[in-house]
């Protein structure tokens, strides 16, 4: 087990039709106050590159107190309020548990 996560979920986000592009500003602003939330070890996020109307998520926590303050922060809830205008179809979640992770140290992305 990882010792940065132990709880995390990929989901898929569908975009209203042309609203991907907004929906892609909206959950870039939102990782920017992630900060806020120390429990939220990683939080990913890529258009599809075969449907224009999806997104992905990546999202792993540190413990249960990090999901629990990831679902009750309120940039979170702010969040909800912005994706129900841009969404098609409600998020489809898959919850996971990390195990590993490794980043290229000599790899630098933003």
């Amino acid at each position: 087990m990882s010792e940065n996560a132990r709880f995390g979920a990929v989901l898929q986000l569908t975009a209203r039709e042309g609203k991907r592009d907004e929906l892609v500003r909206v959950l870039t602003n939102y990782a920017n106050t992630l900060d806020g939330e120390p429990g939220t070890t990683l939080f990913a996020a890529a258009a599809d590159a075969g449907d224009e109307d999806l997104v992905w998520l990546w999202e792993e926590f540190a413990d249960e107190d990090g999901v629990r303050g990831h679902f009750e922060h309120d940039f979170f809830r702010a969040l909800q309020l912005e994706l129900a205008d841009l969404l098609a179809a409600p998020v489809a979640v898959r919850p996971l548990a990390p195990f590993t992770r490794r980043l290229n140290p000599g790899v630098t992305a933003e």
